[in-house]
């Protein structure tokens, strides 16, 4: 799949709304629907693509209508090559020394939190996972140095605090091989 530079991340809380919102972004400007579906609890989750005046303009025109049903936003225009891979598993970085996790309350604001981690520091996005299954949460994985994971995942915290959606970080320094075999993470070879 190829992505364009930017991105922009909605949460809408009618789902009858979110489809809706969905028809008029993309008739707004030429972005892809990378993401439209409902998602835990009881949300609309939409992600368009594209070049980054498409997606702005499509993104102001949602904001426009949304109203009091956007729950929460997020538009990157130059997102970071790593992030939209990791969220189709497409991502095949090994385990380095150690590994970061983060997660969110919030599916938008796991998406620029993981952008953020991934330019603070030289570390690779493993992967990152989302609302399905896991309540609306979102939580991604970085491994890198001690170091770069250490000012990655304190990178990406400091965005989620300031949109108040932090839950929790954990640094793993040297992870045993049975815990990343356990996770299906890969090991250095």
């Amino acid at each position: 799949m190829i992505f364009g530079p930017s991105i922009a991340v909605f949460e809408i809380s009618s789902i009858a709304r979110g489809y809706y919102l969905l028809d008029q972004v993309v008739k707004k400007a030429p972005v892809t629907i990378l993401e439209a579906a409902s998602v835990s609890p009881g949300k609309f989750f939409i992600m368009i693509n594209g070049d980054e005046a498409s997606v702005d303009e499509s993104r102001n025109h949602l904001i426009s209508l949304a109203k009091n049903f956007l729950v929460d936003e997020v538009y990157i225009p130059n997102i970071h090559h790593e992030v939209l891979p990791a969220l189709y598993s497409q991502n095949t970085f090994q385990v380095n020394e150690s590994l970061g996790v983060v997660e969110t309350a919030a599916v938008s604001s796991g998406i620029v939190s993981a952008d953020s981690a991934c330019k603070a520091s030289d570390v690779h996005l493993i992967d990152f996972r989302m609302a399905r299954g896991i309540g609306g949460k979102a939580y991604y994985f970085v491994t890198g140095t001690l170091d770069n994971v250490e000012a990655s995942v304190e990178a990406g915290a400091n965005i989620l605090i300031e949109k108040g959606t932090l839950l929790k970080t954990e640094v793993i320094a040297r992870p045993h091989t049975d815990f990343l075999k356990y996770f299906s993470v890969g090991t250095a070879p």
